[in-house]
């Protein structure tokens, strides 16, 4: 929609209209509940319909055409745009403290470790946009002709939202109308409200003074959908844990997002795609109960996670996804986050695969965090699991078993085949940093690793080798508590006190869970293991 509205601005004059600059019919009401705005509008002005994709224009007027108008090239038609830009953060610098799941490894026969090719490959990708979280970045990014220049010393407050003026110029290109700027914000922590007018060098005095009648008289309420008062009525006969929790996830809520409350879960998100959402709110309680059954936590979970599921990549990469990645799981933000990574396969038949490979992994990541006392695992067996879930097939709302990842399965042969496998006794002790300095081998190899524990016949017929998992996790648990109790109550809520206790329990887990195993003989046995594997014809 901007392209094409600067074109009108700058450079094709036979589309500019000569219009009347001046308020003749006074003004009238504009309500807007689900916007949570009041105002006067000048009925010189009518509203434009939005692009349906509009991320940021709520609401668009220009001044009426009078009869018989004809199309002039010495001025343009006067606008008005109401703005509403939420508060999102910038993307963080550094990677999400958990989790991660990478996308699909190089095509099987590739040099398994000849990663830096694909790495330098994405730092030289250039990177998407920054959010558009200030006025300051919409104008930059939507409108670069533009010259921003703030009033000095504005301090003017209207109903809790702090006002600002702002003036914009533009040079006078070859062949283009000179086209002036005028807006206001109003700001609060949350989001800023924006009256933002546009109109000719002629126009622009008589038309700031409507703009101004419009904004100064705006009156704010909460929007509709973020009405604490609605919320408390839509939950009132819940049975739902951790409302309070939920009502703040629907009131920061980013206008265009939805939001779905499952037992254990506030899934919020941004894509169209209906049959995809619902097949997610369906999943996430059918693997929670396999997780639950599996990892049975050390006390009751009353902890509500969020699930937020970005509607493109480019979407996911702006709230912080890194570029190796194709989810995380936040425990600071308590989210899990991903993206619809729909695509199209060689039948033309749409696929939504690599969506839940990624959600069975992260949510498994975002259920281990409770059930551990908040304490990741090594590595091999969080990274690891999490892969083993992607593997799950659902069907008809029941689990139907647990297959070979198709990311990892055929790398981590090519890696065994070169003979470049991590040595066992190594990987069971990374910790995430050294995991993470070789993800595509490292994941692989932990995914295979669980699988071979968890599916492996021979396994299950060596109670020192069946015992590896259940007693690592059982240990962990149980350890976690225990160093924690070393801790006087002020060390308790340390970061640093409670990432030295962390580790320690990792390190007993991995003590017990591998007390009295050969090694070199599980290593030897895996290996036989998973170079026999085929995938199956559909995952």
């Amino acid at each position: 929609m901007h392209a094409v509205h600067r074109s009108l601005l700058f450079s094709l004059a036979p589309f500019v209209l000569l219009v009347s600059s001046h308020a003749q019919g006074g003004y009238t009401t504009e309500k807007h509940p689900d916007l949570g705005l009041t105002f006067p509008r000048a009925r010189d002005y009518e509203q434009v319909p939005t692009q349906p994709d509009e991320a940021n224009i709520v609401l668009h007027f220009v001044e009426k055409l009078p009869q018989g108008a004809r199309e002039s090239a010495k001025t343009m038609r006067p606008e008005l745009y109401v703005l509403w830009i939420d508060r999102v953060p910038d993307p963080p610098d550094v990677a999400p403290r958990t989790g991660g799941s990478g996308e699909p490894p190089p095509e099987p026969g590739t040099e398994p470790e000849g990663t830096g090719k694909k790495e330098k490959k994405a730092k030289d990708e250039p990177k998407p946009p920054l959010p558009i979280n200030s006025f300051e970045r919409y104008v930059e990014q939507r409108y670069p002709e533009f010259r921003l220049v703030a009033e000095e010393d504005d301090k003017r407050t209207r109903q809790g939202w702090a006002a600002r003026e702002y003036t914009l110029t533009t040079r006078k290109g070859k062949g283009a109308t000179k086209a002036l700027g005028w807006a206001c914000t109003y700001s609060k922590p949350e989001r800023l409200i924006v009256f933002f007018g546009l109109a000719s060098e002629d126009d622009i005095d008589k038309h700031t003074k409507i703009w101004h009648a419009t904004s100064d008289k705006v009156d704010f309420s909460e929007p509709e959908q973020m009405s604490t008062a609605k919320l408390d009525m839509i939950y009132a006969r819940s049975k739902y844990i951790d409302i309070p929790f939920r009502i703040g996830v629907r009131k920061k809520l980013v206008r265009g997002w939805q939001a779905q409350d499952l037992d254990d879960y506030i899934v919020v998100y941004d894509t169209p795609d209906q049959p995809l959402m619902r097949k997610v709110f369906r999943d996430l309680e059918l693997i929670r109960k396999e997780y639950e059954r599996l990892f049975p936590p050390e006390k009751p979970i009353a902890a509500v996670s969020t699930v937020r599921v970005c509607k493109n990549r480019e979407e996911y990469l702006s709230y912080g996804g890194m570029a190796m990645s194709a989810g995380f799981w936040n425990s600071q933000s308590q989210e899990l986050v991903l993206y619809d990574a729909e695509k199209v396969e060689r039948d033309w038949k749409k696929s939504d695969a690599d969506t839940f490979i990624v959600l069975y992994h992260e949510a498994f990541h975002q259920y281990i965090h409770y059930s551990t006392g908040e304490l990741p695992p090594h590595s091999w067996f969080n990274e690891g699991t999490g892969d083993y879930f992607s593997g799950a097939m659902l069907k008809d709302g029941k689990m139907r078993g647990i297959g070979a990842n198709p990311w990892r399965l055929p790398y981590i042969q090519a890696v065994i085949d070169k003979d470049l496998v991590v040595p066992f006794k190594d990987i069971i002790r990374f910790e995430q940093q050294q995991y993470y300095a070789n993800p595509a081998v490292c994941y692989s190899e932990g995914w295979s690793i669980i699988y071979f524990l968890r599916t492996c016949k021979q396994v299950a017929a060596k109670p020192e080798w069946a015992r590896i998992l259940p007693t690592y996790f059982d240990v962990l648990k149980s350890a976690y508590a225990e160093e924690l109790g070393k801790l006087d109550e002020t060390k308790k809520s340390n970061e640093n006190a409670r990432g030295v206790a962390g580790f320690a329990a990792r390190n007993r887990a991995v003590e017990a869970a591998f007390a009295g195993v050969d090694l070199d003989a599980l290593e030897i046995a895996w290996r036989t293991y998973i170079s026999g594997l085929a995938l199956p014809d559909k995952h």
